[in-house]
């Protein structure tokens, strides 16, 4: 069904980094069904509040653009937001307003992280809203759930992570993090705030290192990243991924249901359906 907007996206702002994305522009035109104007819509998030925000515009004449988006920057703001970090919010949307795209999936794109002296890092975007992931998971558990498997953290080796939890709603979100061995951590998210909760507080007395997995629940969907970093300064970051989603999908369907996807697989793979 044509709609007049694409889901808006969201992407982390860590502190000690500055950020750098190039919209696709292709992949943008791809999703257009008529030629028009198109509204994109930048705004920094940090501790509740809209830092900046910014407006650029692109034109569709004949199915092609005839301008470029500009690359979205943003300075690291580390210093100035006394180390918390932030996050940035992007929307597209026809700017009369009438249905202009096939679909509201979001974009997909990398942001990019740099800082001299520091290796750079990429890290994907995620949906503000309208996850279906997330959408199948709190139908099917009535709840918010994430997990990450691959924790390792040793204080010789220098070796932390961190989960940053993204609110980007109105009202505050509590979480809880627990292991697979029964540690446990709780963290709240304000509104339109991120919480940077780092893990190396399940270490105990005397422990120089642990390994395993985790799952997080929340009061509400979050956007949630992991970042592995140096654990004596949390602002050397070595790589920064999504969470996985538990998947309230089915993994079993009647042969009479499966035989219709596979049909509609069919038609969609020679072109008849959209």
């Amino acid at each position: 069904m044509a709609t007049s907007f694409i889901f808006p996206s969201i992407s982390s702002l860590p502190p000690g980094y500055d950020c750098t994305i190039s919209i696709p522009t292709a992949r943008l035109v791809d999703k257009v069904i008529r030629d028009g104007k198109i509204r994109c819509a930048m705004r920094i998030f940090h501790d509740g509040k809209v830092e900046q925000s910014q407006e650029y515009f692109l034109t569709i004449e004949n199915r092609k653009s005839t301008t470029e988006l500009q690359k979205l920057f943003w300075p690291d703001h580390g210093t100035e937001w006394n180390g918390v970090a932030g996050f940035l919010e992007i929307s597209f949307r026809a700017d009369d307003g009438a249905p202009m795209f096939r679909d509201t999936r979001v974009i997909s794109f990398y942001a990019i992280y740099s800082k001299p002296g520091k290796k750079s890092f990429f890290s994907d975007n995620a949906f503000r809203y309208g996850a279906p992931p997330t959408i199948n998971q709190i139908a099917a558990f009535g709840q918010y759930v994430d997990a990450y498997p691959v924790v390792h953290l040793d204080r010789k080796r220098d070796l932390g992570e961190t989960v940053t939890l993204i609110n980007p709603y109105e009202k505050p979100v509590r979480a809880k993090i627990v292991t697979h061995d029964g540690r446990e951590l709780r963290a709240k998210v304000g509104p339109n705030s991120v919480t940077n909760v780092r893990l190396a507080e399940i270490l105990k007395d005397g422990e120089d290192e642990w390994s395993g997995h985790l799952q997080l629940t929340a009061t509400n969907r979050l956007v949630t990243f992991h970042i592995k970093h140096s654990l004596s300064d949390p602002t050397v970051i070595s790589d920064h991924e999504h969470l996985d989603p538990f998947r309230g999908d089915q993994t079993h369907f009647p042969l009479s249901q499966m035989l219709r996807l596979r049909w509609g697989l069919l038609m969609k793979k020679h072109g008849f359906i959209t």
